[in-house]
């Protein structure tokens, strides 16, 4: 009997198994899949084709340089995640295109093929390598009707250019034809987070986080475009190290560079635990909220400079200062902190003789211009910009001051601009909701 019993037992835990088997294989159903990938290489029959089409079911990894030529299309769908490996780097170049076009729901991410949360080793004396960026080359200087395509609800993440060259994000004499809207580039390394060179295209809902050095956005070599709503959103951790003469949220230069700003908001570190306090107060190199310099003329408007130690605005030339004096450029309804008051608006020694910084803060501060001077960072009233571990909420609070007093009169009234209350880069309406990432160092992309 003994047998049999065993034998009965036996029968009754293989029976068992089966059915918990069965179960565990029909809750697989309702996980998510790893999506295939395809990695693109040097040989990739795909790098000869008229139009390259990413799909959002398949993840693509670029073990090589990807270049599109005139008349050549690459077509990337909304949700589509594309890594690259370390030094690789997209290029559009004139008469070829773009269309990334993602959505607030699926929004198109490059990022590196490195593990989570990091990138790929460069050398033991520069410790990390990233992945070289997006390069867009236009016919604005031949063709002002030529596009060069969209870019649309995109995330960049960990790109940059070892050789200090390149940004994350180069868009270089693009045409207006040219869509660019709701682009967040994270963690870019040593070099800018977005450079605009030349051109005229137009451009909104920008966001530069988490910036190594340099400038978060570059605009120069007689750029002439409309911006609205950029926001240059610096980690007090980052920059570590100090690998450049400019360290700034933006930076513009040059005598033909004349782009026209609303809601820009720069929001430095503000001496959050973490702030490399010989990096930022390193008063023999231009560091500040921004940094006009060249004989660089702009419209600026209804913006914010915060958080920076040791400068709100850096005027740093003689042509610059005259342009505005005489009314070429001009910078209003805007509020400027830092959290060295004396150096919220702050005039290079020599600039504008005899004239120090305190002439120029007394002057931009006139009344006519509409610009005022926060002591404090807690004045702009935001919600909980410095929470940088779980998510930061850099939106202003209900009751705060930059949630009114915007202004569009004159130049700003072109219909490109959307009219709204509010100043600085983030108000009532809440553009970063469902498609950016401030925590890609947390994130596990389909590894």
């Amino acid at each position: 009997m003994l047998p049999d019993k065993i034998t009965s037992l036996i029968f009754f835990l293989v029976a068992m198994l089966g059915i918990y088997s069965s179960g565990c294989k029909k809750e697989s159903v309702f996980q998510q899949k790893t999506k295939p990938e395809i990695v693109i290489d040097a040989n990739s029959n795909m790098l000869n084709s008229q139009t390259i089409h990413f799909y959002k079911d398949t993840v693509y990894v670029l073990a090589t340089n990807l270049s599109r030529d005139s008349s050549q299309t690459l077509v990337i769908d909304a949700g589509t995640l594309i890594k690259v490996n370390d030094k690789f780097s997209i290029t559009i170049n004139p008469g070829a295109t773009i269309e990334a076009k993602g959505t607030v729901s699926e929004p198109i991410v490059f990022t590196s093929a490195a593990f989570t949360g990091g990138a790929g080793l460069i050398s033991s004396s520069f410790g990390q390598r990233y992945w070289s960026g997006i390069r867009i080359y236009g016919n604005a200087l031949h063709s002002i009707t030529t596009t060069s395509g969209t870019l649309s609800y995109v995330r960049i993440e960990f790109a940059g250019d070892e050789n200090f060259i390149m940004p994350s994000l180069l868009l270089s004499n693009v045409s207006k034809e040219t869509i660019v809207n709701n682009v967040q580039v994270s963690y870019s390394t040593i070099t800018p987070s977005f450079e605009f060179a030349g051109g005229n295209f137009n451009a909104a809902n920008l966001i530069s986080y988490a910036g190594n050095n340099n400038a978060d956005f570059l605009i120069r070599g007689g750029y002439t475009g409309m911006l609205q709503n950029l926001l240059a959103y610096r980690h007090p951790y980052f920059p570590n190290t100090s690998l450049g003469f400019n360290l700034t949220g933006l930076l513009i230069r040059d005598t033909a560079t004349v782009p026209v700003i609303t809601n820009l908001t720069v929001l430095g570190p503000n001496l959050q635990k973490g702030t490399n306090i010989l990096v930022y107060s390193d008063v023999s190199n231009r560091v500040a909220g921004m940094i006009t310099t060249g004989g660089a003329k702009f419209h600026i408007r209804n913006s914010v400079l915060l958080g920076f130690p040791k400068g709100g605005w850096y005027l740093d030339d003689n042509k610059t200062a005259v342009s505005i004096v005489n009314g070429e450029s001009d910078f209003t309804y805007s509020i400027v902190h830092s959290n060295d008051s004396t150096r919220a608006f702050y005039l290079k020694p020599g600039a504008y003789p005899p004239y120090v910084s305190q002439d120029f803060k007394d002057y931009m501060l006139q009344q006519q211009f509409g610009n005022h001077l926060f002591v404090g960072a807690d004045e702009f009233m935001l919600a909980d910009p410095f929470n940088y571990d779980v998510n930061p909420n850099p939106l202003p609070k209900a009751g705060s001051p930059i949630l009114s007093g915007a202004n569009f009169d004159g130049v700003f009234s072109d219909p490109f601009f959307k009219k709204v209350d509010y100043r600085g880069a983030l108000g009532s309406d809440n553009w970063l909701q469902g498609w950016t990432n401030f925590v890609p160092l947390q994130t596990n992309y389909n590894n």
